[in-house]
Order: structure tokens, then sequence, then C-alpha cells
């Protein structure tokens, strides 16, 4: 019996042994490298959330190196890291709108839902003549 993507996800080891370091994406590859099964789409949004994070520390002249800061544990993505946390649609969205509105480096997760929450606005109605 074939496990659904997401129980796969649930239950696969983090792809990198936060007690040695993180390996270095210049080697080559090896048989010791932990594999990582991600869906095209998971890896769209991981590259949405680079391309965003780059973009905003360029537009905003920040010192911070955007690899670093995919790299590092965030609140934002409840202590994940920006690679795994944007793999997720949640926490996706979370780092665009972080850095969309350029509202700090790390945030509490349900400070960005309320912002994303989809609360409709009444419109008023047309007047019919």
């Amino acid at each position: 019996m074939l496990a659904s993507l997401e129980t796969l996800h649930l239950h696969q080891p983090c792809p990198v042994d936060r007690t040695i370091g993180l390996p270095d994406p210049l080697d080559p590859d090896t048989g010791e490298d932990l594999p990582l099964l991600v869906t095209r789409r998971r890896l769209i949004r991981l590259a949405l959330v680079a391309a965003e994070t780059g973009a905003r520390f360029q537009r905003d002249g920040l010192e911070h190196d955007p690899v670093a800061w995919m790299l590092t544990p965030r609140a934002l993505f409840e202590g994940r890291d920006g690679i795994e946390g944007a793999l997720d649609l949640e926490g996706c969205l979370r780092a665009i709108l972080l850095h969309g509105l350029a509202i700090g480096l790390d945030a509490d997760p349900a400070l960005i839902d309320d912002l994303l929450a989809d609360d409709e606005v009444e419109q008023p109605s047309p007047l019919m003549a």
C-alpha cells in the first residue's frame, strides 16, 4: 500500500543533521546525503521564497545574507529554517508577506496568519436607478 505524499513528508527525517552543520552546496553529492522527497509545487514555493528574500534584501539595502536567512530557524516557520518552511503553503505565504511588506526578518506566525486571513470586506450595494 502506498502512503500519501503528505504522510511521507510528515515522517521524513530532517534533511540536515544540525549537530554537524549544513552540507556545503558546492561539494559533490555523496551517498551519505539524505534524500528529500519534494514535489514540483514545493520546489516552486522554495524558489519563490528564495527569490523574494533576495529581492527584499537588495531592495531594502539589508546587509544580511539572504541564504543565511533561508538557513536559519525562524519563528515564522515554527522553528524550522526557511528551506523547510518555504516548502509548505502556509510557510510560503508567510514569508512572501513578511518580505513583501518588509515587516522585519522574523515574526510570530499567528500575527502573519491574521494578516493573511481572508476576511471579506462588505462592499456597499450599487444604487439602482
